[in-house]
Formats: structure tokens, C-alpha cells, sequence
């Protein structure tokens, strides 16, 4: 889990925001993860 973790951080995810992402993702295994998410910067742009 703490790849996972380093993970969130370096895509940019809010430190407050990590232990419920970690709760949501729950056993997925650190591959799994690295295909689902993406970077927070990508999520929260302004596609307009």
C-alpha cells in the first residue's frame, strides 16, 4: 500500500484527500492502480 501511496502523492493528489483514495481502492493490487488513476492535475483541468 505504500506504493500506492507514493503513487497518489507524485500524480499530485491532495494529502488530505490520500486516506479515503486508499480506502476506495481498498486490495487492488499497485499494476491495477497505476492503470486506473491519472495524474490529479489531469483530472481537474479546465477542458473548456
Amino acid at each position: 500500500m505504500e506504493k500506492v501511496e507514493r503513487l497518489l502523492r507524485d500524480y499530485g493528489y491532495p494529502e488530505e484527500a490520500i486516506p479515503n483514495l486508499l480506502k476506495e481502492i481498498g486490495t487492488l493490487d499497485y499494476e491495477k492502480v497505476e492503470q486506473l488513476i491519472m495524474p490529479y492535475h489531469d483530472i481537474t483541468a479546465d477542458k473548456s
